[in-house]
C-alpha cells in the first residue's frame, strides 16, 4: 500500500506544480519501481476526469474518511481500469475501503459509458490526451564512460538495427534507432522504447535526456579547462552534459536553491562520472559576481525554469483540470506565468552584473502567452549594461518543434 500512498503524494505535488511527472518519479530515489510508478501516475491522470466524476457521484471519500482524493484516484483506477485490480491483500484497510464499494463504483463507470455512448475504457480518454504528440526516446551517450561507437555496437548486438535518420522520426519502429541529425552525442529510438533497466543506463553510460535539454550545453560551447557556472542546475542532466563536453576538465559551479533537487544533482552527476562539478546549495541570485573563486569564470549556462507552454509532447498537460472554469484557469495560469517571468528577468539581470558575461549565455525561454515576442527580449532591452554582450538566443527553438 506504500506504493499507492507514494503515487498519491506525487499527484498532490503535480497539482501544486511542484515538479514534472518525469522529475517526481524518475528523480526520486525512494521510487524503487520507476517504470510501474510512472505508468500508474500517467494512466491515472489520463482517466482523471472520469475517476473524479465517479468519486463525486459515489461520495466515497466522505464515506471512507481514510481515503484522500488522490489516494482514491490511484486505487479506484487500478480497481476499474486494470485486469489485476488492487494487488494488495484484502486485509489491508485501505483496500477494504475501496473494495466494499466495488459494485457501486463499477455501476457508475457503466453509466458514464452509456452516457457518452462508448463501450471501451480507452474511448473515455479526452481528446486532449488523444491528440498529444509523443516524441521519440532520446538517448545521450555519456562520453565520460563510453563512446558513441561502443553504444551503437552494444545496441546492435541486442538486435537493434541502426538506420539512416528519417525525415519523419515517427517512422522509427521498435528495435530500430538512428543518430540525431543535429547533436553528435545523441541517439534516437522509438517512443515506446523502455531503457530504465538497461545495463547501459544503470551504469551511467547512457543518459535518458530530451533533445531540448541537450541544447544548452552545446550552445554554451565551454572548452576544456574552462571555468563555468550553471545558474539553475538541478536536477543535473544539463550540468553533467556540460561536464562531458568539457571532458571532465576545468570547473563547474552548479547552483540550486532546492536542497532535494541538489541532492538529485549530486547523485546523477556522480553516477555519470563527473569530477569537475562543485554543487552549491543556494540561489545564483545571491552569488557575488566579484567573489574571487569566480575570477576565472568565462562561461555561464543559464536555463531558467519555463512555463512549458511550448512543449506539445509534455505529459504534464494531463495535470490540468479541464473541468475548471475558463476564468479560473486563465487567472491561475496568468499568475504562474507572471511569477515565472519575474524570476527569469531577475536571473538574467543578475547574470548581466557578472564580469564574465562577455562570453556565452544560453537562454531557453518560453514565449509570453498571446504575445509575439520572447521574454528575454524584454530583459535585454531593459538592461543598462550592454557592454560587450555576446548572447546566443536559442529561443524555444527545439521545444517548439514537433519531433524534438
Amino acid at each position: 500500500m506504500e506504493f499507492y500512498k507514494h503515487a498519491a503524494t506525487i499527484l498532490d505535488k503535480l497539482s501544486r506544480h511542484e515538479g514534472t511527472i518525469k522529475g517526481l518519479v524518475l528523480g526520486d530515489p525512494k521510487v524503487k519501481d520507476k517504470k510501474k510508478m510512472y505508468a500508474l501516475v500517467c494512466e491515472t491522470l489520463k482517466y482523471k476526469h472520469v475517476l473524479n466524476e465517479i468519486i463525486t457521484t459515489t461520495s466515497i471519500c466522505k464515506l471512507e474518511k481514510k481515503l484522500t482524493p488522490t489516494l482514491a484516484l490511484v486505487l479506484i483506477h487500478d480497481l476499474l481500469f486494470t485486469k489485476r485490480g488492487i494487488p494488495v491483500p484484502m486485509t489491508v484497510p485501505l483496500k477494504k475501503c475501496v473494495q466494499k464499494h466495488q459494485a457501486r463504483l463499477k455501476a457508475e463507470l457503466v453509466k458514464i459509458k452509456i452516457k457518452r455512448k462508448v463501450t471501451a475504457n480507452e474511448d473515455l480518454v479526452s481528446q486532449k490526451v488523444k491528440d498529444a504528440v509523443f516524441i521519440p526516446r532520446y538517448v545521450r551517450v555519456n562520453t565520460h564512460k563510453t563512446t558513441m561507437e561502443k553504444v551503437i555496437q552494444s545496441f546492435s548486438k541486442e538486435g537493434y538495427t541502426l538506420i539512416d535518420t528519417p525525415e519523419d522520426l515517427r517512422s522509427i519502429e521498435q528495435k530500430t534507432f538512428c543518430r540525431d541529425q543535429h547533436l553528435n552525442d545523441l541517439l534516437v529510438l522509438s517512443p515506446k522504447t523502455d531503457l530504465h533497466d538497461h545495463p547501459l543506463y544503470v551504469s551511467g553510460q547512457i543518459i535518458l535526456q530530451d533533445k531540448a535539454s541537450c541544447f544548452p550545453a552545446h550552445v554554451c560551447m565551454a572548452p576544456t579547462g574552462a571555468h563555468a557556472i550553471d545558474a539553475c542546475a538541478a536536477p543535473g542532466n544539463k550540468t553533467s552534459h556540460l561536464s562531458a563536453l568539457m571532458k571532465n576538465t576545468g570547473k563547474i559551479w552548479a547552483f540550486d536553491l532546492d536542497s532535494r533537487r541538489l541532492d538529485t544533482l549530486k547523485r546523477l552527476t556522480g553516477k555519470a562520472g563527473c569530477k569537475n562539478i562543485t554543487p552549491i546549495h543556494g540561489s545564483f541570485l545571491e552569488a557575488d559576481p566579484s567573489d574571487p573563486q569566480f575570477a576565472n569564470v568565462e562561461y555561464l549556462l543559464l536555463d531558467p525554469s519555463c512555463s512549458g507552454s511550448g512543449i506539445i509532447s509534455r505529459l504534464d498537460h494531463l495535470v490540468d483540470d479541464e473541468n475548471e472554469s475558463e476564468n479560473t484557469e486563465d487567472s491561475e495560469q496568468q499568475e504562474r506565468l507572471n511569477n515565472l517571468s519575474e524570476f527569469q528577468i531577475s536571473v538574467i539581470q543578475h547574470a548581466f552584473k557578472c564580469k564574465f558575461i562577455s562570453a556565452y549565455a544560453s537562454f531557453f525561454l518560453f514565449f509570453l502567452k498571446k504575445k509575439n515576442y520572447p521574454l528575454s527580449h524584454y530583459s535585454l532591452f531593459q538592461s543598462q549594461r550592454p557592454r560587450e554582450l555576446f548572447i546566443r538566443h536559442v529561443l524555444s527553438m527545439p521545444r517548439k518543434m514537433n519531433m524534438w
